[in-house]
């Protein structure tokens, strides 16, 4: 049904949203934003600068934090981790999202990131905290650390799970640490954010105790669009009753790489709450990538102007060359392409500066180029200086 409900809507919003006259997409959570990932361009936002609690995408921070270990070699990814009383899954809060770890298994740090990002285990945030840094205190203080150097000025986390209401982010701050997130660490995408389903333990993890309450559990990846949504990659979804319903999602399509957050989305239950922030972000990212497109702006070649007093009657121009620029397909028809030429002043060396360009869109310059001599001009002679000047 879910699949369904998602494919139609997906094939309604490609042929809607080719039109021309596009209007800006109605969604059900209460801020989100959605950027483009080269360029950090903004082509969408609803109440993007409102602080609200991201709930279990902060354990999105706790992997990113995790993988710098790794990364820059303090942490195994191999490594085997101890699970602790505390981070055993029946001493977690009710209603809680578990891998389903438990004291005395054997559980690889990699395989904690994956219980994070894909059953969204609030044990494996626990474990993961532990090994790393002594304690879920300590584990956090480094999660400050990451968002403060990254510019999340107005982004706090309390523990490494997500749990807590007093977690906060805004969907502007968590849009621009997921470009960080993605550039750093897409070797492991494949492993943590594409998998639709996960399973723990497996015999490997039982090697030590023997042990496990319910044996092995499949878990599907709490991301309703992967797999549903071929262009989709990740990210992380979360709830608590404080936040609402929110999801940090990317996509590619051909070149071109969005990412999306929505945060206080609606729900009446589990399943209606997870449906509607997913065809949210459905609607978005369609919106990204059919009522926006990637332009290279055209500027003229060969073109040649008239000049007086010169030894040759017309000098050629050379225009710097526009890059690409992000626009809806809607104001192609309003960018405006207007060069600015000065006086010629003879003699010309070829090169010299005559002018520059600029890309307008209803008054706003989106891009500025320079215009320059494509040859040599000596003056004329005495003669041609003269019959110019009378003419």
């Amino acid at each position: 049904m879910i699949i369904h409900i998602i494919t139609v809507l997906l094939i309604t919003a490609a042929a809607a949203w080719a039109a021309p006259s596009l209007p800006a997409p109605l969604i059900n959570a209460e801020s989100a934003i959605l950027i483009d990932a080269a360029t950090g361009t903004v082509l969408f936002e609803k109440n993007a600068d409102t602080p609200i609690p991201p709930a279990s995408m902060t354990k999105l921070m706790t992997i990113h934090t995790a993988l710098e270990f790794i990364n820059d070699g303090r942490a195994d990814a191999n490594a085997l981790v101890p699970v602790s009383a505390a981070a055993d899954f029946r001493n977690l809060p009710p209603r809680s999202s578990l891998m389903f770890i438990e004291q005395g298994q054997r559980v690889t740090l990699i395989e904690l990131l994956q219980g994070l990002a894909l059953p969204s285990g609030n044990d494996a945030g626990i474990a993961v905290a532990e090994y790393l840094a002594g304690s879920v205190e300590n584990f956090v203080a480094l999660m400050n650390e990451q968002a403060e150097k990254l510019g999340m000025l107005q982004t706090r986390f309390y523990d490494s799970s997500g749990l807590s209401e007093k977690n906060v982010t805004t969907a502007r701050e968590f849009a621009d640490f997921c470009r960080i997130y993605i550039e750093n660490n897409s070797r492991y995408n494949e492993l943590l954010h594409l998998p639709q389903s996960f399973t723990y333990p497996k015999d490997k993890n039982l090697a030590a105790s023997g042990k496990s309450v319910h044996g092995p559990i499949t878990q599907k990846n709490h991301n309703l669009l992967i797999g549903r949504m071929a262009s989709v990659g990740g990210l992380k979804t979360g709830y608590i009753d404080e936040s609402g319903y929110n999801f940090a999602a990317t996509a590619v399509q051909g070149s071109r790489r969005l990412i999306l957050v929505t945060m206080g989305g609606p729900g009446s239950s589990s399943s209606d709450g997870s449906l509607k922030r997913a065809i949210d972000a459905a609607v978005l990212l369609s919106y990204g990538f059919y009522a926006w497109i990637e332009y290279l702006p055209q500027v003229p070649i060969d073109e040649r102007i008239e000049i007086y007093g010169g030894a040759a009657d017309s000098l050629g121009l050379v225009y710097s060359p526009a890059a690409d620029i992000l626009i809806q397909t809607a104001m192609l028809d309003e960018l405006e392409f207007i060069p600015h030429l000065h006086e010629i002043k003879l003699p010309l060396s070829e090169g010299s500066l005559i002018g520059r360009w600029q890309l307008v869109l209803n008054g706003t310059e989106l891009q500025s180029g320079i215009i320059t001599a494509a040859e040599e001009v000596k003056k004329g002679n005495i003669f041609r200086r003269i019959f110019d000047r009378l003419q």
